[in-house]
């Protein structure tokens, strides 16, 4: 569903809005899917894939191409 170089949009509380794209999509050693996030800013996020979905279209919209 997710591919690296997709962008993201997240929205913050504070009105601030990270701008980013898929860095890196691997399992950890227990098997889960962690997504890593590059924001424009420089901060880099790893997000469970679940987090991910449960959030998509609330707090995380994933764009197919870079932003």
């Amino acid at each position: 569903m997710f591919d690296v170089g997709m962008g993201v949009v997240r929205p913050y509380a504070s009105g601030r809005i990270g701008i980013g794209e898929i860095s890196s999509i691997h399992d950890d050693a227990d098997g889960e899917t962690l997504i890593t996030v590059t924001y424009d800013d420089g901060a880099v996020k790893v997000y469970t894939e679940n987090c991910v979905m449960k959030n998509l279209g609330r707090r995380i919209i994933v764009t197919e191409t870079p932003l």
